[in-house]
């Protein structure tokens, strides 16, 4: 009875764990259509935009950094991870934070009324294992989907840079500066991916408000957290400091950086064969295998009866 009390317990925890990672897939298919939506007029930097819902204006009220022990350092670094996951929001601190202390507290106290609502003689050393885990899953959880997040947007990145060199290149060679070239360009890379585009955005931003462009374009690649961005800084660095021709360094960086975007097609091509190693042995082999010998084996168990 025990066991049947266990399994039911575990089945419930993973139904409820796969409807809120289907309603967060959800969610987030919904925000990744709408950025790749035409982009609406420039978001004004100088003040916070007041949340809209009652959930905004609860978290904003509520839930500051202060009061829950983030302070500057961990703010800057807690503030460079949502930016890379592509969390541009002014509150997006305190939405963290609330998802945190939702995930840590809400959900163990919900599982644990769940198993005393509706497994009231299981044992409690049973539930306070359940509850552990369901602490240990909402301590890891939210930390867990920025990784995720920023891997996703980062593989997206990688495969646009070469095309936004490419438009940089065409800009600065009719005789816009790399300014005006990274505005120009802003539009039309905003249809492809929102987050890069807000990037680009905070970086004019930041150049308007009295950042050096090496400052910001520096800040630039620190967002995006590609080595391939971090490259670009520098070759663009060092051809303005050195009195180089911009565009120039801008074609031959930009051809380089789609032959790496070929090369990287081509080893996952080639890696396509091993990988599909797995399930073939262990899915698709033995289905085959017993649909050949399970006539063999009925005619065999005849002959032996």
């Amino acid at each position: 009875m025990n066991l049947v009390l266990i399994l039911f317990v575990a089945a419930a925890f993973l139904t409820v764990t796969g409807i809120v990672f289907a309603a967060g897939q959800y969610v987030e298919t919904r925000i990744e259509l709408r950025r790749r939506l035409p982009a609406s007029a420039p978001i004004a930097y100088s003040q916070a935009p007041a949340p809209a819902s009652a959930l905004g204006a609860l978290v904003a009220e509520h839930f500051t950094e202060v009061r829950f022990g983030v302070h500057s350092n961990l703010r800057q670094k807690l503030r460079r991870q949502l930016l890379r996951a592509g969390f541009f929001s002014p509150y997006a601190i305190r939405y963290y934070v609330f998802a945190r202390f939702c995930t840590v507290v809400v959900l163990p106290l919900a599982v644990f009324s769940l198993c005393e609502l509706l497994l009231r003689n299981l044992p409690f050393s049973l539930i306070a294992v359940v509850v552990i885990i369901a602490a240990g899953i909402g301590v890891l959880a939210p930390d867990a989907y920025l990784s995720r997040r920023q891997a996703g947007l980062m593989q997206k990145y990688r495969l646009i840079f070469p095309d936004l060199l490419d438009l940089v290149n065409v800009c600065v060679s009719a005789g816009l500066s790399v300014d005006a070239s990274f505005d120009r360009v802003r539009d039309h890379i905003s249809k492809r991916n929102r987050s890069l585009a807000r990037n680009m955005e905070l970086m004019g931003a930041e150049m308007r408000a009295g950042r050096s462009r090496v400052e910001a374009l520096n800040s630039f690649a620190d967002r995006l957290g590609l080595d391939e961005a971090a490259s670009f800084v520098a070759v663009l660095r060092h051809s303005v400091e050195l009195g180089g021709d911009v565009a120039a360094s801008l074609r031959v960086f930009s051809e380089d950086m789609r032959v790496k975007r070929l090369l990287l097609a081509e080893k996952k091509a080639n890696e396509l064969p091993v990988k599909m190693v797995m399930p073939l042995a262990f899915g698709i082999f033995p289905v085959i295998l017993t649909i050949v010998l399970l006539p063999i084996l009925v005619k065999l168990l005849q002959v032996l009866k």
